[in-house]
């Protein structure tokens, strides 16, 4: 049978190789947990410069759509003007001035309208790309602190291991001390 002083040194041997092999799990679980929150935190980023691209193609769209709508409210408006002329009427003033002025005025609405909803479509575009940047700047923390969490639990576990050798050989010494004197 082996002396206490060899199983405790195995023991201690053993101690200290799981709280290494702990140690190097709790770093490298810090390491992975940072790098998915940095991706997941670069999806965020890319995320928000779509929906930031995609408010500014709707403000374009908007007043591309605006445009053509006021477009078509001019051709509108001359043609009545040439109807009007062509039966008679003096396009001068008089209904025939105030049909052509509502239909003007029904065109810069139609086309302030649709500036406002395409406005709307942008703005919404914009909200989703603050919280994606928001999101993003929660990952990167999160990592950070994923790592950091890391880092403590493999101090933990070697000051735990160091703990734990120590009070093996405490309890060795204190064996081999005994054993020595009812030797002698």
């Amino acid at each position: 049978m082996a002396d206490p002083f060899t199983w405790a040194a195995i023991g201690a041997g053993s101690s200290i190789l799981g709280g290494g092999v702990q140690a190097y799990g709790a770093l490298q679980k810090g390491s992975a947990d940072q790098a998915m929150y940095n991706y997941q935190a670069g999806v965020a980023k890319l995320n928000q410069k779509i929906a930031l691209q995609n408010a500014s193609y709707a403000q374009e769209a908007g007043g591309s759509a605006a445009y053509q709508s006021g477009l078509k409210t001019a051709a509108t408006v001359a043609q009545q003007k040439v109807d009007q002329s062509a039966s008679g009427f003096d396009v001068a003033g008089g209904s025939a001035a105030g049909v052509r002025q509502s239909t003007t005025a029904l065109g810069v609405y139609d086309q302030n309208l649709i500036r406002t909803n395409f406005a709307k479509k942008a703005y919404g575009f914009e909200v989703e790309a603050a919280t994606k940047g928001a999101e993003a700047g929660a990952d990167v923390i999160a990592g950070a602190q994923a790592k950091k969490a890391g880092d403590i639990s493999a101090v933990a576990s070697i000051l735990g291991t160091a703990g734990s050798v120590s009070s093996k050989w405490l309890q060795a010494s204190s064996s081999f001390g005994k054993n020595a004197l009812a030797e002698t």
